[in-house]
């Protein structure tokens, strides 16, 4: 039996083989199982590629997976009818279409009937939703029915049927698995009949029939869904392992069927096989004689194979000699699929049989209803070629003899093609004579583009020509035939009669094209200034010029030229004219000639005039004409020209002697008058060139201005060149003292700044606390809609909420009271002390930088987020900006040597630094700025653009390009909807469509890459000064890492993390406005995100692989685009040093008018000051200065302690240096350098000369003297007036007191310059050119710190209009939300008075009743086997929402817990699965505790 059935399953592939190579294989098969095999499954048919007549005929890869893809259809589809069948045969209705079938099923209805019919106590018929289908057919699927779908999945849940087989809801409601549903009904159907409560599912494969059509539509739904198709036949053996069997029994009936082989009665072997207890599967009747016949070869096989191995059966086991119960199995499977492969290959061969008797004696009706017999595998039989295919298969019949299957495929293709093509030629023809009859010069010229006819060229400007022609023959033809009495209603022309009258019009066009063309050459020529060119044109013979004479050549070119240029003038002055000529043929047929199209069209174009300066044969002929005569006329004149020059010279020399002596006369008669003209006329000139030049200068006094300031400025712009240069000298230093100077302007900037600086900061933490609020309350209120929150908790929350919002913005005056500022001794210390520290630590970096990395990272960035922007003023001014950037440099570098193992970590993780800084700068307005001007036009552009789509998904294309096919035919399409991509690659126009909008987005992207890449210069300098750093820190660490792939991690930086974003949604972060309540669309958004995508390709160099292979042609771009990011990203991280860009140094604090705030609460100083002291060993070592600072703080102060204020929530803290330089100190040479220059500023601003030598030594006017003496005594009493807090919030102005003369002042500069001179710091070789040098930079400087300033405040001012939109959006939030709770409240108010009888409920289990549900964990100290013993009561409180719980252990009471809901419900939210009660050792399940609490308490499962 092996071999036998080692044979069956080489059967499926013997068509790839020959017989000598199947005869190898069966080697010592015996002769009577070999004829067995071949009865069972035909004779073998060996293939060696061609048959007899020489005609490959080996099966393709596509047709063996067309061939896979049906059998699985017809498959699926015989399953379908089987569940349908054995369905209707339950609940006795009839259920349709098995093609419609999973349709049917949607709505539940057949289920919930069929879950009645095997469980009604589950499903009560009353129950089923809409049994009657009357909603279902008025407005299909309902919600409700899938309480249908839930009712089935009960009743079958309740007889046992194993979950597995289960289908979820969307899989049958929505159609997302319905092969799982059909599998579900065959494993109900099998389990119900081994209960004994259903009948038996037949078996159809290979009986049951279905269209062609049928399978292809299957086919085209099992390739939409997706998925596989699960394995029917392995239900049996599944569900065996879930019955319990009764072995007993079932090896019972194992032993009886291997007895009643050996009686040779096949209808005792069949009832021994559908033996229930035998648990066997798909036991077909018709198929008893082959299962007793093999079964007992097989069995026979088994006992010969045992015996020959020496077992007897007393000393071995039974089942040696018998078959198992798995081979009766297998055996009948294989039977089973034999025999169904025996009926379709009979059915196969009747039908091609059939075929050829129909094309020999049958008619063309009888031959159609052979073709499409499903059996006889046949594709594209259209009834309505019966007659055709009768005579093409009766042809190739009697030429080929009886057909093949393939034979008969190929004669009804060309049957088609040949149909095809007759009906497009009437089809064609028909519409020709319609729209010719109907005088339609469009569809005329459409209809003739027909591919039937087979026509030349047509001329689309000729349209009205052929229309014309067409309509003439027409009537000739209907003329013709009324003349014959015969009816003109089915006269057309036909296919001959066509090609002729366009053969006829085409003849016709070139003739008149070659007249229009000589007129257009004469025109032409006349602009080649060359005669020759002009009379060559004449002579052509389809101009037909006439009257030409050689000689005249010349003359005919300059009076055409002449007269085309007379025409030209005119045409300027006619707005109207165009291009176009009319011109009449040589028939006098009226024509267009276009002179810049060469276009010839027969009917005057529309909103075009005709061309007017251009000259028509008419007027060329008239001009050649006329030169001819005149010549002629010529040489007559010169033949008599001596007679003619003598009369003319008589004439003119008495003409000229009569005028001169008439004006001589007059002369004379009036001499005086003449002199006083000539006197008058020349004073009159002068005096109007005088009036002339005069208004001349008044008219251009702008212009002159403007040249005088752009001098003034030059010579300005030279000199502050001067400035910067190495050495500047004295002189160059008095034209710039005065920017050195503190204006009152000075003063008020100042104090704007730090007013805006001030509110800022309140603004920022106002908002930030109240979006947190907000956040808090969107919780509560879910929750509260959820029935799972107290009504008073959210009203507490709102009134919070109100208050806040009314808090926040309001200046509140300053309250006497206790804190940080208050006017004790204490008090001062404390707040000079953190004024000490925060000072070291903004300007000390390295302090957060290490801090930042000894906490947990969510905690780094929420500490990154507030207090550290805070200690940093959120970098409003420069100042913080520039020590913002050293901490984020220091930081970086800290994060990169810490935890960076890679380049490539920087990429694939989340590195903490640079997630902060994308987000802050992104975040800021100057930055959001850059980013709108750089992007938002071109984002605004691709948004603008309604017809742009940028989708290149094949499916997508080819849906569309469907879509469109049928919209503009107005016939549904023949192709399928729903293909792969592969599939819908396979159409050229999808092809065509994906490459049209690959170019157009590549066009698109290159306009971005070229925007970012040439504006490197805009994007803010922070950005690029971090992307220098990382560079450069990666490559101190890695240096083995190529600059490719560094250059890669900072490409990351800027465009994957800073400016991708911005371009995929422009709407988040404000680079776009959009109307109040719109977003953008779909199509908007694809467009935007497909131009993200490819940049984002294109940035890190990551081409599309196999997977996109319609994507491929972008791969080019890529390569070229990354070049130019690469070269972009390398250029965006060069950048100067932030100490060069800011211009700051350690003395830059101390030039400074006021001292650095600022604004920061109580919480955050103490969090700081805890977080100082947890790490104050690993931060700083010995000797640090923190160390003192810290231990003058002492511990952390309770934070009420701090606050001078309940209602401002924060302080404002002047930052000073604890070891800040004394400029008096002459010990310190840095700082006696400093103060040198102060003095020196001074000396100059008085007195001047050639060198600060000579100035020096020469002493003062006395004017100077008088001068120096005032601004020394203001000086002095502006330092007596000062009052403590003008000294503490401003910096000193250096000046000495005893320095009462000029001459004091010069004798201390000479002393200081003297110690300076022996630290080689200054030397007068050189006119202490060093100290000159650094005047000219703090000149500099003071000009940059202005600008600077007048830039932070316009940056500040615009920061705060944002502040105030956040803040009325949020107020905006803030009333939505009182109003609904204020409805709440109304709805509160109408149930409590229900609830005031309502008593305190108590709860009473055991500690071990709580354990089995789950609720509670364990007791520390407490045994599990103790647990009985413990009683626990569970008891509402007054405060709604807290519980007390009470546990007793023997005579022990425990502790009692009190336990608050909310609590519970918040850590439910944040996912905490178990919670702990420190005080009692109590664990418990937080989801079961809350579960508990609403069912006993609230009255909710």
């Amino acid at each position: 039996y092996n071999e036998y059935k080692s044979y069956l399953r080489l059967c499926e592939l013997v068509e790839m083989t020959d017989e000598n190579q199947a005869d190898s294989v069966f080697g010592g098969f015996s002769d009577t199982l070999r004829a067995k095999a071949h009865n069972i499954h035909e004779t073998p048919r060996f293939y060696d590629g061609e048959d007899e007549n020489g005609v490959d005929n080996r099966i393709t890869a596509d047709d063996m997976d067309e061939a896979r893809q049906q059998n699985m259809a017809y498959e699926y589809l015989c399953h379908l009818e089987e569940a349908k069948k054995w369905i209707e045969v339950c609940i006795e209705e009839d259920l349709g279409a098995t093609i419609d079938i999973e349709e049917a099923l949607r709505n539940g209805v057949t289920l919930a009937k069929l879950g009645h019919y095997f469980a009604p106590e589950v499903v009560p018929k009353r129950r089923i939703y809409d049994a009657d289908f009357s909603k279902f057919s008025k407005r299909g699927l309902h919600f409700k029915h899938t309480d249908n779908i839930n009712f089935w999945m009960n009743a079958m849940a309740s007889i046992g049927l194993p979950q597995i087989f289960f289908p979820t809801t969307p899989d049958l409601y929505d159609k997302k698995n319905m092969p799982k549903v059909i599998y579900c009904i065959h494993a109900l159907s099998i389990w119900l009949n081994k209960l004994g409560k259903a009948p038996h599912m037949q078996n159809l494969i290979g009986i049951a029939e279905f269209t062609e059509e049928e399978i292809s539509e299957m086919t085209r739904a099992l390739d939409q869904y997706g998925i596989s198709i699960p394995a029917f036949n392995k239900i049996g053996g599944i569900l065996e392992k879930e019955i319990g069997v009764d072995e007993a029994a079932k090896h019972a009936a194992v032993i009886a069927i291997n007895e009643v082989l050996l009686k040779e009665e096949p209808s005792l072997t069949l009832d021994a096989l559908q033996n229930k207890m035998a648990y066997l599967n798909h036991v077909e009747s018709q198929n008893r004689d082959r299962y007793h016949e093999i079964l007992f070869l097989a069995k026979l096989e088994k006992t010969e194979t045992a015996q020959d191995e020496g077992k007897t059966s007393e000393n071995s086991d039974i089942y040696e000699f018998y078959l198992t119960h798995l081979e009766i199995q297998d055996i009948i499977e294989d039977i089973n699929d034999i025999v169904r492969k025996e009926i379709a290959e009979a059915k196969f061969r009747s039908a091609i049989a059939d075929i050829n008797a129909k094309i020999t004696a049958g008619t063309a009706d009888e031959l159609i209803a052979a073709l499409k017999v499903t059996a006889s595998r046949l594709k594209n039989v259209n009834e309505n070629n019966s007659d055709i295919y009768l005579e093409f298969l009766k042809s190739a019949k009697t030429t080929q003899g009886n057909l093949t299957v393939d034979d008969v495929q190929e004669v009804i293709e060309l049957a088609n093609e040949e149909m095809r093509k007759r009906r497009d030629l009437e089809g064609a023809l028909r519409a020709l004579h319609t729209s010719v009859t109907g005088s339609d010069v469009a569809k005329t010229y459409d209809a003739l583009h027909h591919c039937a006819f087979k026509l030349p060229p047509i001329q689309e400007d000729a349209a009205p020509k052929y229309q014309a022609t067409l309509f003439f023959e027409l009537a000739k033809k209907i003329d013709g035939a009324l003349k014959e009495g015969q009816s003109s209603e089915n006269v057309m022309l036909t296919h001959k009669e066509v090609q002729e009258c366009v053969k006829s019009v085409n003849t016709q066009l070139k003739d008149v094209k070659k007249y229009a063309e000589a007129i257009a050459n004469i025109n032409a020529s006349l602009s080649q200034q060359d005669p020759q060119e002009t009379l060559a044109a004449l002579y052509v013979q389809a101009a037909s010029i006439k009257e030409i004479l050689e000689r005249c050549a010349e003359d005919y070119y300059i009076w055409m030229k002449e007269a085309l240029d007379v025409k030209r003038k005119e045409a300027e002055q006619d707005p109207g004219d165009s291009n176009w000529l009319e011109l009449r043929s040589l028939d006098n047929q009226i024509f267009f000639y276009n002179l810049d199209t060469h276009q010839l069209v027969w009917v005057r174009p529309e909103n075009a005039a005709e061309c007017s300066y251009f000259m028509a044969h008419d007027e060329i002929q008239w001009i050649v004409s006329r030169v001819t005569a005149k010549t002629l006329r010529d040489e007559w004149f010169e033949e008599n020209v001596d007679h003619i020059v003598r009369l003319q010279s008589i004439v003119r020399m008495n003409l000229t002697r009569k005028k001169f002596k008439n004006r001589l006369k007059f002369l004379h008669e009036n001499e005086e008058a003449a002199i006083s003209i000539q006197s008058l006329w020349r004073g009159y000139k002068v005096r109007r060139a005088l009036k002339d030049r005069e208004e001349y200068l008044n008219l251009n006094m702008k212009y002159i201005i403007k040249i005088q300031a752009w001098v003034r400025g030059y010579q300005i712009r030279k000199n502050y060149l001067q400035l910067t240069q190495d050495c500047p000298s004295v002189q160059v230093l008095f034209k710039f003292l005065y920017l050195l100077d503190q204006s009152a302007v000075d003063h008020a900037e100042e104090s704007e700044l730090k007013r805006y600086k001030a509110n800022i900061v309140k603004e920022i933490r106002s908002n930030q606390q109240l979006e947190k609020e907000i956040n808090e309350m969107d919780i509560k209120i879910g929750l509260l809609v959820k029935n799972r929150l107290s009504l008073q908790d959210v009203v507490t929350h709102s009134k919070k909420l109100k208050t806040n919002k009314r808090a926040g913005g309001n200046e509140v005056g300053e309250k006497k009271g206790r804190g940080l500022k208050d006017l004790s001794k204490e008090s001062r210390e404390l707040l000079e002390s953190y004024q000490h520290l925060f000072y070291l630590l903004q300007t000390n970096p390295k302090y957060l930088a290490k801090l930042l990395f000894l906490m947990p990272q969510n905690n780094a960035t929420k500490f990154m987020e507030t207090v550290i922007l805070t200690i940093y003023n959120y970098g409003t001014n420069t100042r913080e900006e520039c020590l913002l950037l050293r901490l984020f440099r220091n930081a970086l570098r800290e994060e990169i040597q810490l935890k960076v193992d890679k380049v490539q970590d920087i990429s694939t993780g989340s590195p903490t630094v640079i997630k902060i800084v994308v987000t802050y700068y992104r975040g800021t307005q100057g930055s959001q700025n850059s980013l709108k001007a750089l992007l938002g036009p071109l984002i605004e552009q691709v948004m603008d653009d309604k017809e742009l789509n940028m989708n290149i998904h094949p499916v997508e294309v080819y849906k569309s390009w469907i879509s469109r096919l049928e919209t503009e035919t107005g016939e549904a399409s023949k192709l399928p909807y729903d293909v792969t991509p592969e599939q819908a690659l396979k159409h050229v126009e999808v092809r065509n469509e994906i490459e049209k909008t690959i170019k157009k987005l590549v066009t698109i992207i290159e306009s971005f890459q070229e925007k970012i890449i040439s504006s490197v210069d805009k994007l803010p300098y922070g950005i690029r000064y971090i992307a220098m750093c990382l560079r450069r820190d990666l490559k101190e660490k890695f240096p083995e890492s190529t600059d490719d792939e560094i250059i890669k991690a900072v490409g990351n930086l800027l465009y994957y993390r800073y400016m991708n974003p911005v371009i995929s949604a422009p709407d988040s972060f404000e680079i776009v406005e959009l109307d109040a309540g719109s977003s953008l669309s779909n199509i908007q958004r694809r467009n935007l995100g497909s131009i993200s995508k490819i940049l984002q390709h294109a940035a890190s160099f990551k081409t599309f692989d196999s997977d996109a292979t319609y994507l491929s042609s972008l791969n080019t771009f890529i390569h070229s685009a990354y070049g130019k990011f690469t070269e972009f990203f390398t250029r965006a991280s060069e950048i100067e040093e932030i100490e060069e860009y800011f211009s700051m140094d350690e003395f830059s604090d101390v030039t400074m008018l006021n001292k650095p705030c600022i604004f920061i609460s109580p919480s955050e100083i103490s969090s700081t000051h805890q977080l100082l002291l947890d790490h104050q060993t690993e931060i700083a070592g010995d000797g640090d200065p923190l160390n003192e600072i810290l231990a003058s703080l002492g511990p952390v102060a309770d934070e009420s302690l701090l606050l001078t204020d309940e209602k401002v929530p924060e302080l404002s803290l002047m930052l000073t240096n604890k070891w800040e330089l004394n400029m008096q100190d002459e010990s310190n040479i840095q700082a006696l350098f400093s103060k040198s220059k102060y003095l020196i500023v001074d000396l100059l601003k008085i007195q001047r000369g050639p060198s600060l030598a000579e100035i020096l030594e020469t002493s003062g006017t006395q004017q100077q003297q008088e001068l120096y003496k005032a601004i020394h005594s203001r000086r002095v009493a502006e330092e007596t007036t000062k009052t403590d807090d003008e000294e503490k919030n401003t910096k000193f102005v250096v000046f000495d007191p005893n320095d009462t003369t000029l001459a004091l002042l010069k004798q201390h500069i000479l002393k200081n310059l003297e110690i300076l001179q022996e630290h080689n710091m200054v030397t007068p070789d050189d006119d202490y050119q060093n100290i000159l040098t650094s005047i000219a930079k703090d000149i500099v400087s003071q000009r940059k710190y202005r600008q600077r300033r007048r830039q932070d405040l316009k940056k500040m001012a615009g920061t705060m209009d944002l502040m105030n939109k956040k803040r009325k959006y949020y107020g905006e939030a803030v009333t939505y939300y009182q109003e609904y709770v204020k409805a709440c409240i109304n709805n509160l108010s109408k149930t409590k008075k229900s609830n005031k009888g309502d008593k305190k409920k108590v709860v009473k289990y055991t500690a071990h009743k709580l354990y089995e549900k789950g609720i509670l964990v364990e007791i520390e100290n407490v045994p599990v086997a103790s647990f009985r013993s413990v009683t626990i009561e569970i008891s509402s409180t007054e405060q709604i929402g807290e519980f007390d719980v009470t546990a007793k252990l023997a005579a022990f009471n425990v502790e009692k817990i009190t336990i608050n809901f909310e609590n519970l419900l918040q850590l439910q939210y944040e996912g905490v699965s178990t919670l702990k009660f420190e005080e009692t050792g109590v664990v418990v399940n937080v989801n079961l505790l809350i579960f508990l609490l609403n069912k006993k308490f609230y009255g909710k499962e």
